[in-house]
């Protein structure tokens, strides 16, 4: 005989592992006929167990169910696939190193590599677990590679500036075509990001992490367009990073550089070098170590 509540915890489990996308507690109860307060429940236990995680209105597997996954070739390794890169690059810059994998609609550091220790100025590197939304105009290098219309949605989620926006339309075919992006750094935003990552350790809501996200983008120099960088400029960088490709040449993830103060665009260009490379590592052991992905469950798969 079945036993209905751990059958539940299994459904739940099986829908949040075939899908991609962010659901919503009414979406999953509608799809397991199952009521909004027996979801919750599941969905509050594996939250409390990392096997689910909030992102936006909806949810998408957690920490513990992604990692499940990779030991089963159903989601890329980043983590183990781009050490050796990020070594070699954080060796060969002086610059924290780190690797970010995509998940539905954030992206998340797996690893990182810390810089600096065989030069005198260290830089800081992304702490891993820490999770970014993919909307404007964070992610550009990951942006850049969607199609047409995603992109006009990643525009769309950021709700920009009308001079936001038309600053994104213009350099965004330039990331597409050169294939890494630079974050600028304002005194501001430094500002903002120590109050972010405090945000992230208490816990606050949305709509607080929301409104930070809003600030980045009004205090930032958002990327940098070709004419404006040459060997003789001068400016402050957070992070230099590029796409990781998975299969089908979709992007996946990416690596970053993370130097975190200004720095001479002599050294911007040799940076911007080191990641490329690293990135197109990363993509080439992808594609020799990554087998594909199962199929999703044949009850949730769509009809014939």
């Amino acid at each position: 005989m079945r036993h209905e509540p751990t059958r539940r915890v299994v459904e739940v489990v099986e829908l949040l592992a075939a899908t991609s996308e962010p659901m919503t507690t009414t979406t999953m109860a509608r799809a397991l006929d199952q009521s909004r307060s027996t979801m919750h429940a599941v969905l509050s236990e594996l939250h409390a167990g990392t096997w689910a995680e909030r992102a936006d209105d909806g949810w998408i597997a957690g920490r513990a169910l992604r990692a499940l996954a990779r030991t089963f070739g159903a989601e890329p390794d980043l983590a183990r696939v781009s050490r050796p890169a990020l070594d070699t690059l954080a060796d060969r810059t002086g610059l924290a190193a780190s690797a970010l994998q995509l998940h539905g609609d954030v992206v998340e550091v797996v690893d990182s590599v810390r810089g600096g220790v065989r030069t005198s100025s260290a830089s800081t590197a992304l702490p891993t677990g820490h999770t970014i939304p993919l909307r404007a105009p964070f992610l550009r290098d990951l942006a850049a590679t969607l199609p047409p219309e995603q992109r006009e949605q990643w525009l769309a989620d950021g709700r920009l500036t009308e001079a936001a926006r038309a600053r994104l339309e213009t350099v965004i075919p330039q990331v597409r075509k050169r294939g890494w992006s630079v974050d600028r750094l304002t005194p501001a935003r430094r500002e903002l990001l120590r109050m972010a990552d405090a945000l992230e350790t208490s816990g606050v809501g949305p709509l607080v992490r929301d409104r930070v996200s809003e600030l980045f983008t009004e205090l930032s120099a958002i990327d940098v367009a070709d004419a404006e960088l040459h060997a003789a400029s001068d400016m402050a960088v957070f992070s230099i990073s590029a796409p990781v490709l998975g299969p089908g040449r979709v992007a996946v993830g990416s690596i970053a550089a993370t130097p975190g103060r200004r720095i001479t665009g002599r050294a911007v260009m040799r940076a911007i070098e080191a990641v490329t490379e690293a990135a197109d590592l990363v993509t080439a052991r992808l594609a020799q170590t990554t087998p594909a992905a199962p199929p999703p469950p044949a009850r949730l798969q769509p009809p014939p």
